[in-house]
């Protein structure tokens, strides 16, 4: 994770100098939750935020590329870029959450925009 540090915050100095958010670095045991980032594995996390006003989707396409070699999990219900398909794989768990959610709420009344695409509710 040290490496992969390094490359986010050397990324964002040169090409997001504009991001005022503190990059965040978190080591955490596993867990049980099936959608957990941790989910059976422990993990060190690195994170990026942007403020919710503000335009995030290049800021992310640029520093998301580090990460992707590492296989991370995001926060699903947080934005970022990956598809239904690419959290479908690193979830071990995701099919099985997808099918109760889909069971309790078959219309998708619960999800906003970003959820249906995530959770491949169209």
């Amino acid at each position: 994770i040290v490496g992969a540090l390094k490359k986010v915050r050397d990324t964002v100095e040169k090409l997001n100098p504009d991001v005022f958010f503190p990059i965040e670095v978190r080591v955490v045991q596993e867990d049980d939750a099936w959608l957990s980032p941790f989910y059976k594995r422990p993990s060190a996390s690195l994170a990026v935020h942007r403020y919710f006003e503000e335009p995030f989707e290049a800021f992310f396409k640029t520093v998301e590329p580090i990460y992707q070699p590492l296989e991370g999990r995001p926060h699903w219900g947080k934005l970022h870029s990956l598809t239904h398909k690419t959290l479908a794989n690193r979830y071990p768990r995701w099919q099985d959450f997808n099918e109760i959610r889909r069971e309790l709420d078959p219309q998708g009344i619960m999800l906003n925009p970003h959820l249906r695409e995530i959770f491949g509710h169209g």
